[in-house]
């Protein structure tokens, strides 16, 4: 998780935001599991998203999911997004987002939710 908010400099993956706090921390944000944990997701980073605390509550709600080309859909509004921001190095395990989607909205298709 520590090495998931060093990619993103504690940015969120979906809005850009950074939280900046007095030192000694500097910066805050959440690694969020994409299948929870309590649907036995891993704490792998193919399965995190690093996220400002606002993004993750809307995810892990359900309020906001994701495609398969990784763009964020707002599931109150039905409106699709941007995709979210990604490190060369961080590979997100669609299977992951599969689960994440089913999970709030039954969605079994591949590509956007919204054709």
């Amino acid at each position: 998780m520590r090495k998931l908010k060093e990619w993103y400099e504690d940015q969120c993956q979906m809005c850009a935001a950074v939280l900046v706090l007095p030192s000694p921390r500097h910066r805050y944000s959440e690694a969020a599991h994409i299948r929870a944990r309590e649907d036995d997701g891993p704490d792998v980073v193919e399965n995190l998203l690093c996220l400002c605390p606002n993004c993750h509550v809307l995810f892990d709600a359900g309020a906001r999911i994701l495609t398969d080309d990784l763009e964020v859909v707002d599931t109150v509004t039905g409106r699709p997004g941007e995709r979210i921001r990604l490190h060369r190095w961080h590979f997100i395990d669609l299977d992951f987002v599969r689960h994440h989607r089913r999970r709030w909205t039954g969605d079994e298709r591949g590509g956007a939710l919204l054709d």
